[in-house]
């Protein structure tokens, strides 16, 4: 009975091993190469110089880049020598320790450069299966002595701007005179010492002065700004300005309250009630009052009022009262708005 088991188990393995298809060459499976970093730029910055690229997303046949593994930095010395084009650095695609990330896009200084030479960059990327992309497109530096820092960089708040301005230099490190009228490239951080890559404006700007638009109110800003010697990419960059920062503040106050109605009594009282204001920073309400004969309003509320209404209870018999209600925002300012509409109110 056991020899029976062995032989139908053994010819059950081989239908199952005969119905695995036909036998040919093994299927090499297709390995395919990273696109290249996209949107390498360069600029020359205190005798170094500075190249920013964008991650790539997908590989060159269109599909997804899950496995990014490494960069591979090369770079050749076109003047006043030539040489070889050669790999001076990899950077990780994940926490690199030798570039800055904001976001999708890299940051990689290569300060082993000479003065008056001029170098042209390409980055490949590699994927964790060690295969080599394309290279992006070339780009080129000449470095140069730097300009000497702008001076007395100064930054004032508005409502969602910071205002800078600054005094152009005159010379460059090396004391020798500025031969040029130089632009300005601004830098913007959330924190000490530590700025995006990429300066905000789109390109050097030519004035002293420069306004940052759309930000964050009580938000502090950190900016730094240096002169631009070259007038088209790559911007050859002097030295930094000392940091300054700023915070914008809110300076819209709230609408003033509408619909304000008045109830007097039972007895010596007045109740006020208005309409609810709508602004996501609302704080609360105040409410005003002046006597007849009076021609300043008196504040009745010492806190702004959560609710819209208000019971006073410090009136007279036979008085004449005069109310307005304004609101008031939760900014650090806390901005009130003109009054409302006077109502006025006879007590019986």
């Amino acid at each position: 009975m056991r020899i029976r088991q062995v032989i139908v188990v053994a010819s059950l393995g081989f239908l199952v091993l005969s119905g695995c298809g036909r036998i040919g060459p093994p299927v090499i499976p297709i390995l395919a190469e990273p696109s290249p970093p996209t949107d390498l730029t360069v600029l020359v910055r205190s005798r170094a110089v500075v190249l920013a690229w964008t991650r790539p997303t997908t590989n060159i046949d269109g599909t997804a880049l899950k496995y990014l593994a490494t960069f591979q930095i090369s770079r050749q010395q076109t003047a006043p020598q030539t040489s070889s084009r050669s790999v001076i650095a990899t950077v990780k695609a994940e926490k690199p320790e030798n570039a800055i990330v904001s976001g999708t896009r890299f940051a990689f200084t290569d300060s082993h450069v000479v003065v008056g030479a001029k170098y042209a960059y390409s980055i490949e990327a590699v994927s964790r299966r060690g295969i080599v992309g394309p290279p992006s497109a070339e780009a080129t530096a000449l470095v140069t002595v730097e300009i000497e820092a702008p001076s007395s960089l100064r930054a004032e708040a508005g409502e969602r701007t910071i205002r800078l301005s600054w005094v152009a230099p005159i010379r460059r490190a090396d004391a020798s005179p500025l031969a040029i009228v130089p632009r300005y490239n601004i830098y913007r951080g959330t924190s000490p010492g530590r700025y995006d890559p990429s300066p905000i404006n789109r390109e050097p700007v030519r004035s002293t002065r420069f306004q940052d638009a759309g930000l964050i109110n009580d938000q502090t800003y950190y900016y730094s700004v240096m002169a631009v010697e070259s007038q088209e990419p790559p911007w050859q960059e002097g030295l930094s300005s000392s940091e300054v920062s700023a915070a914008p503040v809110d300076l819209t106050p709230p609408a003033p309250p509408r619909g304000v109605r008045a109830v007097t009594g039972p007895g010596a009282v007045v109740s006020l009630s208005w309409e609810l204001n709508r602004e996501s920073d609302l704080l609360g309400y105040l409410v005003y009052r002046s006597d007849a004969g009076e021609r300043l309003p008196q504040r009745l509320t010492e806190a702004p009022l959560k609710s819209p209404i208000l019971t006073d209870r410090s009136v007279r018999p036979g008085g004449r009262y005069t109310y307005t209600v304004t609101a008031v925002d939760a900014s650090p300012r806390r901005n009130e708005s003109v009054p409302s509409a006077a109502i006025e109110v006879r007590v019986p």
